[in-house]
């Protein structure tokens, strides 16, 4: 909960005093000091019988930094009657202010801290000529909501002492104690309930990955994971749930039989799960090096969220997985996962792409119409690879989409609602493509939520992990690596990342006599492009160029003072190549 300022509360203070009025209050009007007693104030107490429990412990222990001051500390039901107080109000009347069983609803006192919390449900200061009462002027007063654990709002906690002991901190200490009552009676709640959440535990666990709601005895849901808010809605809580045919209903109850719980699982057996098996999983991300470890983590956590995702990366450093992952992982890998590449699309189709179009929309067209691109990943993930290479148009187009969150097939007049996880991709940096007028700005923070950059494979420090990773994929899983051939792996600048490992790896697979990879099995395209140069060059040409390497290599190092991993980065090579060419020169 948050601060309360006293300047933006001018219009709920307003809002108060028109309602008062409307009650047949005036401020001159006499201050009613009627109380509950008896019966009545019994049968209060006793239906609030948890709050005052657990508020009485909390006051005990704030009792010396609340009331040393004049302060009294009051709790109030739902209605706003007092059913606890702690300290006393600084008065020389005679009255008994805030009294238990007194109510302090607008209807009774006016404009006041504790019933505008009734109202607002929001934390709440009301300070001196605030309250609509001329008696309640000599006040100020902080008060706090509080709700129960399921969020139903059950009183308040209110702090008040005379205007001149006016400080901020009274609504911080409001705030803090209703939070903390809180806590406590979720706690409690928590207890009474662990029996059942434990045996809902055991039928929930091999259903994790599905849609799943909890119903009490009335048919109301109680619980729901995220994928089943994302297909019921986030408001889903509380609502009467009425069971179609085909999903699976597991009835739970405790040992007396009397109180029970039903577990429904959304996935209707009778469908086929839209799932494409084929989509790459986090299992998928292969490799120990501490920048992959980081990714992996990042695709899990950002996974759960909605925010749009730019992942950036030169060509072949797995964009497309990475985007596939974070579908897989999250809510919505029981919908579609639609690519789109961006650099593909001809300007003059970009509408019909993304919108779809209406039967006989244009020439040419499919007579049926057709989806777009957005209508088909609704409720899915949408992946629009190479987004940096998209013509202005189209950026146009998209953009339209992402504000209005609705297509409009071409041909048609249908407003059709969209709702699909946006993930970018590029191997430019979109914020120069920015500066340089090729990608709409207001485009570009569209698109920025959270950016993941893939490390280039001649950075990473697990190649060998991820070639025998790639090797047991082939037609020969039981081929291995030399360790010659590991060295030339390492040693080798992977101008073509991935995709240039797996291609390379293959071809080595396919030449090798027996299962080994040997040094020679390995060839690199820029290699044989050396090759082919250095045989039009004579050999002093060739020395000249090694000796080139060399000093240029020796300069690096003597720039950073022989620091491995700096004049690796000025080099643009790996530390391992930096290290072979070391040794290859015998430098010191």
């Amino acid at each position: 909960m948050s601060s309360v300022n006293l300047f933006d509360q001018k219009k709920v203070i307003e809002h108060s005093w028109k309602r008062c009025h409307r009650f047949g209050l005036l401020p001159t009007s006499p201050f009613n000091d009627y109380l509950l007693t008896g019966k009545h104030l019994q049968e209060i107490m006793k239906e609030n019988k948890y709050l005052i429990k657990h508020t009485t412990s909390i006051l005990e222990k704030l009792y010396l930094s609340i009331h040393t001051n004049g302060f009294v500390t009051v709790i109030t039901d739902r209605n706003g009657t007092i059913i606890h107080r702690l300290g006393k109000l600084d008065v020389e009347e005679s009255l008994d202010y805030m009294a238990i069983g007194s109510n302090w609803s607008e209807e009774i006192k006016g404009t006041n801290a504790i019933g505008l919390v009734i109202h607002e449900k929001k934390p709440i200061v009301t300070h001196a000529d605030h309250h609509f009462l001329v008696k309640n002027h000599f006040l100020t007063c902080a008060a706090s909501p509080i709700y129960s654990p399921i969020g139903e709002f059950i009183g308040a906690v209110n702090i008040s002492g005379r205007k001149e002991l006016f400080h901020p901190f009274m609504i911080s200490q409001a705030n803090i104690i209703a939070e903390a009552v809180q806590n406590r009676l979720l706690l409690e709640h928590t207890n009474h309930e662990k029996l059942l959440t434990l045996k809902e535990l055991e039928h929930t666990t091999n259903l994790s990955t599905l849609p799943l709601l909890t119903l009490d005895n009335e048919k109301r849901i109680i619980r729901a994971n995220q994928t089943a808010r994302h297909l019921l809605g986030d408001d889903c809580i509380g609502k009467e749930f009425h069971a179609k045919k085909g999903y699976s209903i597991n009835v739970i109850s405790d040992r007396s039989d009397k109180v029970f719980r039903s577990v429904v699982s959304l996935h209707n057996n009778s469908k086929k799960c839209p799932k494409d098996k084929n989509l790459y999983t986090t299992s998928d991300i292969i490799g120990s090096c501490e920048k992959m470890v980081w990714i992996r983590k990042a695709v899990n956590k950002a996974a759960l969220s909605n925010y749009p995702i730019i992942i950036y990366g030169e060509s072949g450093t797995g964009k497309e997985l990475i985007a596939q992952s974070l579908h897989t992982a999250g809510p919505r890998k029981m919908k579609p996962f639609i690519a789109l590449n961006c650099s593909a699309i001809p300007e003059n189709l970009i509408e019909s792409e993304l919108f779809g179009y209406e039967r006989g929309a244009f020439t040419g067209a499919n007579r049926e119409g057709a989806p777009g691109k957005f209508e088909a990943a609704d409720g899915g993930t949408i992946f629009l690879d190479e987004i940096s290479d998209m013509s202005k148009k189209a950026q146009a187009a998209l953009l339209r989409v992402l504000q209005e969150k609705t297509v409009t097939r071409i041909g048609g007049d249908k407003v059709r609602p969209v709702d699909s996880r946006i993930i970018a991709a590029t191997n430019k940096n979109l914020r120069e493509e920015v500066q340089a007028g090729r990608f709409r700005e207001d485009l570009y923070y569209r698109l920025k939520g959270i950016f993941i950059t893939l490390p280039p494979l001649r950075n990473r420090t697990d190649i060998i992990e991820l070639a025998e990773h790639l090797i047991k994929k082939l037609d020969n899983p039981s081929i291995r690596l030399s360790e010659e051939a590991k060295q030339r792996l390492i040693s080798y600048h992977w101008p073509g990342n991935i995709r240039e490992l797996n291609s390379i790896l293959m071809q080595a697979s396919f030449f090798a006599e027996g299962n080994e990879i040997k040094g020679e099995d390995l060839q690199f395209e820029d290699e044989y492009e050396r090759l082919t140069i250095g045989n039009e060059l004579n050999g002093d040409t060739a020395l000249s160029l090694q000796l080139t390497e060399k000093e240029t290599i020796l300069k690096a190092l003597h720039s950073v003072e022989w620091n491995i991993s700096k004049a690796a980065n000025i080099l643009k090579i790996s530390r391992n190549t930096l290290y072979l060419k070391i040794k290859k020169y015998h430098l010191k």
